[in-house]
């Protein structure tokens, strides 16, 4: 008997980022619209041709990855505590931040380092809120981590890497 496929949604989940400042990870899931880890094939190197005439094949670096992101911008009604994304990220610009993604609530969820880049502030006049764009490079890949069973349950909280990379 064949078990039926059944879709993850990206929705009703959980996203949290902590800076070596900070004393506990700060939760943002109700800040991003959008959020994606990304992965994009290493560079091949340039091949390299030796005295002899003959070519060394160049070999493919590793798989890069990023997080990208879209948020709304939630800076008319924030103090400078860093409660938003937005102005938590511009107080933490190209510092590392450890980042927990947890896309529904019952997917697993992905960890890793990201080097934060400041959000864009301001936008279109009218109605609809303004959201930034984010791709802030990840260093290597995501881990995955199951989360932890409920008490009572023997079997542990088990993280491994999602896939090789830098």
């Amino acid at each position: 008997m064949t078990t039926p496929v059944k879709a993850s949604r990206v929705r009703k989940g959980t996203f949290s980022l902590k800076t070596a400042a900070d004393t506990a990870p700060v939760v943002f899931s109700c800040s991003p619209t959008s959020i994606t880890l990304t992965p994009e094939a290493g560079d091949t190197g340039d091949d390299l041709e030796v005295l002899c005439g003959t070519s060394i094949t160049g070999e493919p670096g590793p798989t890069k990855w990023t997080l990208n992101l879209v948020s709304i911008q939630q800076i008319e009604a924030t103090d400078e505590s860093g409660t938003s994304l937005a102005l938590y990220a511009l107080a933490h610009d190209g510092q590392s931040a450890e980042f927990v993604f947890r896309p529904g609530p019952t997917t697993k969820e992905f960890t890793g380092t990201v080097t934060v880049i400041a959000l864009g502030i301001g936008g279109e006049v009218g109605p609809t809120a303004p959201t930034s764009e984010a791709e802030w490079p990840m260093a290597g890949p995501p881990t995955v981590v199951t989360p932890t069973p409920p008490e009572g349950d023997a079997q542990a909280a088990t993280k491994t890497p999602a896939g090789k990379g830098s």
